[in-house]
């Protein structure tokens, strides 16, 4: 009988540590998850010259996190008179001189999709959003 009482006795002091052994995660404040979601990561702009050395391409990127692509503002300039030849914005993976007069917009590519026809005339007939974007400067 005395056996069987310390045997509960053992048990029960053995759960109540083994209870106690474990450890709760702790919740993360709403606010917190909401400042995570909108933080917004911006890079330092960067510039580049083309071939020739006559124009100059200014990119800011801008990276928000959960977003896999990122978003380009650009500036060309003239290296001479230093004006703006032209100004936009893109959502992509890349931007770059093309050649010494053309920009190189390159899309962002997620998952690719299966292609409608087995053909490839098809295929470049289509329009293609994975396609590189080129703009011609004047």
């Amino acid at each position: 009988m005395l056996s069987r009482k310390i045997i509960l006795v053992f048990f029960l002091i053995l759960t109540v540590f083994s209870f106690g052994q474990c450890k709760t995660v702790e919740n993360d404040n709403t606010e917190d998850k909401k400042s995570k979601v909108l933080m917004i990561q911006e890079d330092k702009i960067t510039s580049r010259l083309n071939e020739d050395k006559t124009m100059s391409l200014a990119v800011k990127k801008k990276i928000k996190s959960g977003d896999p692509a990122t978003f380009f503002e650009y500036t060309v300039y003239s290296q001479k008179t230093k004006e703006i030849i032209k100004k936009g914005s893109f959502r992509g993976s890349g931007i770059d001189w093309y050649d010494n007069t053309s920009l190189q917009l390159i899309p962002y590519t997620g998952m690719e999709q299966k292609p409608i026809s087995d053909n490839p005339e098809d295929f470049l007939s289509s329009k293609n959003e994975t396609q590189i974007t080129i703009i011609k400067l004047n």
